[in-house]
């Protein structure tokens, strides 16, 4: 995704990030947790009051008429530097805008409750895209010693073209991966669409995401399993080769990726220091095949690699993402 962060008129970053920055390096960090008018105003959130505006009369280029119509409107915001309104996408007269402060809002109700403190917040796609993150205040602990945090993502569209969604995605600490797939087996997503009594929606998500602590607890017992299962050398391999198949009628070219694959698969299984206090474990197997997808998986292309890296760790809907959730369902199924 490039990093697509929006970079406004003054040459600032629309994001902000607590402690330590972001991959992409742009932005404002803060020395620590942020209030949700910090977060706002940091990221170039604040103050864009999104609006409808309806299009208005067109020419039909066949008659030369006016066409009016009031089905269609404009989402429009007033830039958060130049003051100026921008336009940000076409939606329909059901369409209800949901501004970014109501994104704080929504999740500070959770952060009350939880203890958890805002993390990051941006713009994406010149506003088109926003998201805001929480993070909760104690790791998650996977056998005494292995951190994991649990971070509640919200993401909202203004042009249209998507839901307000909120994800919640634990990140093992060590390596930073993004381990969403795992929750796979668990309520870890919530949508709510931009039409209908959208205020009744928002308050049906935050009931249903107060359970969302409790799903990272689910996550990380999930994970004790796979810890206190052994598997030795021969099992990982034939996992390995169950998680990627070899066409029978494979090119050459298919066979020596799919052989350069397993190789770096049973290193980092079998001989990787990020795998040292877990080793010849299931949840060592599944944490190979993270490391594999997210750190060591060719780039092919002129694209930045740490990017394309990055856009495969965190977009859910990739298939790295899917191949990590069929590894942990093999793992815990088996």
């Amino acid at each position: 995704m490039a990093h697509e962060i929006e970079i406004f008129a003054n040459g600032l970053a629309g994001f902000a990030a607590a402690g330590k920055p972001g991959w992409h390096g742009l932005g404002y960090t803060a020395p620590g947790p942020m209030t949700a008018e910090e977060l706002l105003s940091r990221s170039q959130l604040a103050g864009w009051n999104v609006r409808k505006v309806p299009v208005g009369p067109v020419t039909d280029p066949v008659t030369g008429q006016p066409v009016v119509t009031d089905e269609d409107f404009l989402t429009v915001r007033t830039n958060p530097v130049t003051r100026k309104p921008e336009r940000l996408g076409r939606v329909g007269r059901e369409y209800q805008p949901l501004q970014n402060e109501e994104v704080c809002d929504f999740l500070q109700t959770l952060v009350d409750e939880s203890g958890a403190v805002f993390d990051t917040g941006g713009s994406l796609n010149n506003g088109r895209r926003v998201f805001i993150t929480m993070r909760l205040p104690e790791p998650l602990m996977v056998g005494g010693f292995d951190q994991i945090d649990l971070y509640l993502a919200a993401f909202n569209r203004h042009d249209g073209w998507g839901s307000f969604v909120t994800v919640a995605t634990p990140v093992r600490v060590v390596c930073a991966n993004t381990e969403r797939a795992a929750l796979a087996n668990h309520t870890s997503r919530y949508t709510v669409r931009h039409t209908g009594n959208l205020a009744g929606r928002i308050a049906e998500a935050r009931e249903a995401l107060k359970l969302t602590w409790k799903h990272g607890q689910a996550f990380a017992a999930e994970a004790e399993k796979l810890l206190v299962i052994p598997m030795n050398r021969n099992e990982f391999r034939q996992f390995a080769t169950r998680l990627h198949p070899l066409p029978a009628d494979a090119k050459d070219l298919t066979k020596r990726n799919h052989d350069l694959t397993m190789r770096e698969l049973e290193y980092l299984f079998n001989e990787a220091p990020t795998q040292e206090p877990i080793r010849n474990t299931r949840w060592a197997a599944y944490n190979a095949v993270t490391e594999r997808l997210d750190h060591k998986s060719p780039v092919f292309g002129s694209r930045d690699v740490a990017t394309v890296r990055a856009e495969r760790a965190l977009l859910d809907d990739h298939d790295n993402a899917k191949l990590k959730a069929r590894a942990f369902r093999m793992l815990a199924t088996a």
